[in-house]
């Protein structure tokens, strides 16, 4: 009996952290910046640029 109290104890803490963590994440994030953005899909994609390079060459993986 105390052990499964125990678990059911651990198990609620673990459910209530998941929730106000997820409460917290979507209060506190800046969504002004994503929707300023996204309203203007023309403009977006006309100044776009190209994919970022690399500036260093991968020598990892030599196949013979």
């Amino acid at each position: 009996m105390c052990k499964t109290s125990l678990f059911a104890a651990a198990v609620a803490a673990l459910v209530l952290i998941g929730i106000g963590t997820w409460f917290g994440v979507r209060t506190f994030t800046a969504t002004g910046a994503l929707a300023g953005s996204a309203d203007k899909p023309p403009a977006m994609m006309t100044g776009a640029k190209g994919p970022p390079t690399s500036h260093y060459d991968d020598f990892e993986i030599v196949v013979h």
